[in-house]
């Protein structure tokens, strides 16, 4: 069991690109911060974690927009690859009960709302989608995004309904699957049948998993729809923020 469908982009380096946000640590959680004003947005990573690929370049693009962000190190330094055989024990232990709702109410939220947040929306790419889902029943969150969304495989590892958790929800919901995403996530899926028209569902079917933050920009399409995928997501939180 993975966190990824089988065929998807591997870990990307981040290369020669200098994040221009500071890492703070708080109570041992290190968070990526950069931006300022009330509206801010709570970025969750990928299985490769806190160092891989375009995560803080993107959360540097979202700044420029007029958006304080965060991004925190749930992982506290740790990572797995998708075909780890320790993956499946790995992710266990950050559950929302487990770890993730303490990492959230007591650290990130208060973190953010000391920095002037006081509306919020919520970004993840693969397994950063599942705690997309759970911010999204927070009632100071207006709007979640999930690229690549690997939320269904996670609550199947952690033995939670994934219905149930849709049916929490409480704000507008964007999804941007790859080719091969779970079915839940596509069109006609679990999702849009919970959650009716709080999803926009934009299939990307030249992509699979991992594009957005882990696919090589030297792949002309992989370059055209994460550029694609950035302008959706700035479009829906200018809409809903």
């Amino acid at each position: 069991m993975s966190c990824c469908p089988e065929e998807s982009h591997g870990f990307l380096e981040s290369g020669e690109y200098s994040p221009k946000g500071k890492i703070v640590n708080i109570d041992g959680l290190d968070i990526y911060h950069i931006g300022q004003g009330e509206k801010c947005i709570i970025w969750s990573y990928d299985i490769f974690g806190f160092n891989g690929g375009r995560t803080r370049e993107f959360c540097d693009l979202l700044s420029e927009k007029g958006y304080q962000v965060v991004l925190p190190d749930y992982y506290r330094g740790e990572h797995v690859t998708p075909t780890d055989p320790n993956l499946v024990p790995f992710l266990k232990d950050f559950s929302y009960d487990n770890k993730l709702k303490a990492d959230l109410d007591n650290i990130v939220i208060p973190f953010a709302k000391k920095n002037g947040a006081k509306v919020f929306g919520s970004v993840g790419t693969c397994w950063g989608t599942y705690p997309v889902i759970y911010l999204s029943s927070y009632p100071d969150f207006k709007a979640g995004v999930s690229m690549h969304p690997s939320h269904s495989r996670v609550a199947d590892i952690h033995g939670e309904n994934e219905a149930d958790l849709l049916k929490r929800v409480k704000c507008p919901q964007l999804f941007l699957s790859a080719n091969g995403e779970h079915p839940n996530c596509l069109k006609g899926g679990l999702a849009e049948k919970v959650l009716g028209d709080m999803v926009t569902i934009v299939e990307f079917s030249d992509m699979i998993h991992g594009w957005t933050t882990r696919g090589d920009l030297a792949d002309e399409k992989i370059k055209r729809d994460v550029r694609k995928s950035f302008s959706l997501l700035v479009d829906f939180f200018e809409k809903h923020l």
